[in-house]
């Protein structure tokens, strides 16, 4: 079953945490689906933002262990249904033996935009929630994906709560 959870940590902004804290995930055999990591807005602080697979316990235990790193101040799930969250592609998709106007059907469903048009492909901008970017990577994988980059979830919990408080 996939089980893709996306958790917030509140960190100290100085050398090393991220090797910590990657380190740790990688000890305890998850698998780092996405991973951000910016400033926090409070200074001397970072904000990453990680999504693994895993059920409730194995997301509990990690979050367990994530706490016992000193730099890690504060650690969360962000459930989805209390939670903004977002993500930016950059996709490459071959047009040899397509009609381009089929990969703009599929892409305008997900509000892609034409960023640039090569001899033999298109490459899309798009931004939405992690879900979303999935889908669109599969329904272009049938156009053939030249290449891609996404940036990794953003992602608040929703009203006033923060991870700094």
């Amino acid at each position: 079953m996939d089980n893709k959870q996306i958790i917030g940590l509140f960190v100290h902004n100085h050398p090393g945490v991220l090797l910590r804290v990657t380190s740790l995930i990688s000890r305890r055999g998850f698998n780092i689906d996405s991973l951000t990591v910016s400033p926090a807005g409070v200074d001397g602080y970072s904000r990453m933002t990680i999504r693994i697979n895993g059920d409730d316990n194995q997301v509990d235990q990690f979050i367990n262990q994530m706490m016992k790193i000193v730099d890690v101040k504060k650690a969360e799930v962000l459930p989805e249904n209390s939670s903004v969250a977002s993500e930016l592609i950059l996709i490459k998709t071959s047009t040899d033996g397509h009609d381009n106007n089929d990969i703009l059907a599929v892409t305008s469903k997900y509000h892609a935009s034409l960023v640039n048009l090569g001899d033999h492909s298109m490459t899309f901008r798009a931004s939405g929630k992690p879900d979303e970017i999935d889908t669109l990577v599969k329904e272009l994988d049938e156009f053939g994906i030249l290449e891609m980059a996404r940036t990794g979830i953003a992602a608040l919990e929703n009203g006033d709560k923060t991870l700094n408080n």
